[in-house]
């Protein structure tokens, strides 16, 4: 009984107050007129948007710093599971390394192990491209190569300009 006094009390005060809020809000609209009703419905518009906009920032950075990148790792990953060929070796979500020998619309077919077992999988369950990760590293270090070799022969280069310029 005492608890439904106490929220009864408390529900009383807040509609009183809702009450007593919307009774001022007629008085000042019949008093001033429709300018001013004009007026505070413009004040009350931008001060709504003004609360929400650390909302709206709050997800902006959420997408920014969580969902975009996600969406791009998972691009990445479509489309090295539509690129896989025949003779690359992967690797499946499960952990099964094999080659692949065959490639369908939706599945692949690896074959593994010393015993040449051949496992069908399907291609949302390729994890990695093992060969295409290899190719790609090879291709990085020789593009770090030919950069170095760049940078080691245009200072070959200017040492040599220095020694011409000195004599």
């Amino acid at each position: 009984m005492k608890l439904f006094t106490r929220c009864s009390a408390r529900m009383l005060a807040v509609c009183s107050g809702v009450l007593g809020g919307c009774s001022m809000l007629v008085m000042t609209v019949s008093a001033e007129g429709e300018t001013a009703a004009n007026g505070m419905q413009q004040q009350s518009l931008g001060a709504m948007l003004l609360s929400l906009s650390p909302f709206i920032i709050a997800l902006f950075l959420l997408w920014l710093i969580l969902l975009r990148p996600q969406q791009k790792r998972e691009k990445e990953a479509q489309k090295m599971r539509e690129n896989v060929r025949v003779g690359d070796e992967i690797c499946t979500a499960g952990g099964l390394v094999g080659i692949v020998l065959d490639v369908k619309e939706d599945t692949v077919v690896i074959e593994t192990g010393g015993d040449r077992s051949k496992i069908r999988v399907k291609k949302w369950a390729i994890h990695e491209n093992i060969t295409q990760m290899e190719e790609a590293a090879q291709a990085e270090k020789e593009r770090k190569a030919a950069r170095q070799k760049g940078i080691a022969t245009a200072a070959a280069e200017d040492s040599g300009k220095k020694k011409k310029d000195k004599e």
